[in-house]
């Protein structure tokens, strides 16, 4: 197989995304067809590419080989398995699923008919987390103790779909603890050994979740903390939207995923990295925001092609909601969930 023959299945905000990463930035690659959502056709013209009126004629092209998914979260275990069944590859946004069942039989539907499944976990390949991975991986800050991290916003707003609120599709506090449960295992390089966790929506249902406190241990011994918010008093806190701390025992890492990575060398803070600036709302095509999106499809371009193991894989994506049900059983409880 020469390049691999990709259709997208959703055409909103990460449609486009993915559908400009694709045409313009990964190789051995092609767009060959969009369907699913009222913007399909209008997605599919502006790349010059086939639409489809649902998901089964989609899976219907004989000139498909895998198909990226970029629907409504709790779409997203059906549509794999009928993908899975058609004998299609898969990359599927996260969160992969809303509930561990449906991760579960997504993975062994891909399993059973020998096809992949893997799953979009951008901020594993943003420049400021990658580089912040490498360094502990190095032992630059020797072995990590503390991990502390902020999600802090004065709303809760994703593109124009007010789908992702609603909790049948898991609403904010499954959106984001995805990005925050995979990025401390990423980072850490460990996995999490029990978690406390108290969820909550001070200015409307509690059950939105729109706020959390997060306590973690893990099982090289790190202690975790994190704070999530969509109800900060604007203007909020300052470069506290995706804002990681990492303590080892001989130095420190301050992390802005969207700013500086900041070391602590020698006593005293340097700059190690700083990310370009990414404007997702008024630039959401920039190539400085694409980057992360079209380094992981590359990756899961390439795992086809050449038969390397799975980038992100379905048990990885697993493992994330795992987390994300824990923390929603400690919090009903009031107690903390051991996850060994």
């Amino acid at each position: 197989m020469a390049e691999l023959r990709i259709g997208i299945l959703g055409s909103g905000y990460m449609g486009r995304t993915h559908a400009e990463c694709i045409t313009k930035h990964v190789t051995r690659a092609r767009l060959v067809a969009v369907a699913g959502g009222r913007r399909a056709p209008a997605l599919a013209a502006d790349y010059g590419v086939a639409v489809e009126p649902d998901l089964s004629a989609l899976l219907a092209r004989r000139d498909i080989d895998a198909v990226l998914i970029a629907t409504p979260h709790a779409d997203h275990c059906a549509q794999v398995v009928e993908a899975a069944a058609a004998g299609k590859h898969v990359l599927v946004e996260k969160p992969m699923a809303t509930s561990v069942a449906d991760c579960t039989a997504m993975i062994e539907a891909c399993a059973a008919a020998g096809v992949r499944l893997e799953v979009i976990q951008t901020q594993r390949f943003r420049g400021a987390i990658s580089r912040t991975r490498d360094l502990v991986a190095s032992g630059a800050i020797g072995r990590p103790r503390m991990f502390q991290g902020r999600s802090l916003f004065t709303d809760y707003v994703v593109d124009t779909s007010p789908w992702a609120g609603k909790e049948e599709h898991g609403g904010a506090f499954l959106d984001t603890a995805v990005h925050i449960f995979d990025l401390m295992r990423v980072v850490l390089g460990s996995e999490a050994t029990q978690i406390f966790a108290r969820l909550h929506t001070f200015g409307g249902a509690p059950d939105r979740a729109l706020n959390a406190m997060l306590q973690l241990d893990f099982d090289n011994g790190v202690m975790a903390q994190h704070w999530m918010s969509y109800e900060m008093p604007k203007p909020s806190l300052p470069n506290s939207e995706h804002r990681y701390v990492i303590v080892g025992e001989t130095g420190s890492i301050d992390v802005d995923a969207y700013g500086k990575v900041q070391l602590t060398r020698d006593g005293a803070w340097t700059t190690f990295w700083e990310q370009p600036p990414i404007d997702y709302i008024n630039r959401p095509l920039d190539p400085v925001r694409l980057l992360a999106f079209f380094t992981q499809t590359q990756a899961f371009v390439d795992d086809v092609l050449d038969g390397r193991p799975d980038t992100v894989s379905g048990a990885e994506g697993r493992a994330a909601v795992a987390l994300v049900e824990a923390a929603r059983a400690s919090s009903r409880s009031g107690l903390p969930i051991s996850l060994i």
